[in-house]
């Protein structure tokens, strides 16, 4: 009877049979290796206009020094000539100028509280409440 059947049907039927066992079988996946970019450090450029978290222009940015441990300190040239610091944590770059975090009052303080160091804060004595 398999003399009937022509040796076309036959590899055919060979090959149905065959073709989805083929199919199931999964690709191996492509081996890409993603490696982790460091995350960049904020630049803040020399010369940039140093405003207040209002707006108000404090200065323009002299110079940024980076301290052992990484800490990074803005010296900003103020209206009046005289130079003053800031930590760059308190500090963001904006579309146009670099922002601190502190209003005017805050900035010709010297900072706020908020921006005191821990080792200060915890040299500075605190009277017992009564």
């Amino acid at each position: 009877m398999t003399d009937n059947i022509p040796a076309s049907l036959m590899a055919a039927a060979a090959l149905a049979i065959a073709g989805p066992a083929v199919a199931q079988t999964p690709p191996d996946p492509p081996s890409v290796t993603i490696a982790a970019a460091p995350a960049p450090a904020q630049a803040f450029p020399r010369g940039a206009e140093v405003l207040s978290v209002e707006g108000e222009r404090l200065g323009v940015l002299a110079e940024v020094e980076e301290r052992p441990g990484g800490e990074r300190i803005l010296h900003i040239r103020k209206v009046d000539g005289s130079i003053t610091t800031a930590p760059a944590v308190m500090a963001s770059r904006g579309e146009r100028a670099v922002v601190l975090e502190w209003t005017r009052e805050e900035f010709e303080a010297g900072g706020s509280n908020a921006a005191t160091a821990p080792e200060e804060a915890a040299a500075s004595p605190v009277p017992p409440t009564l």
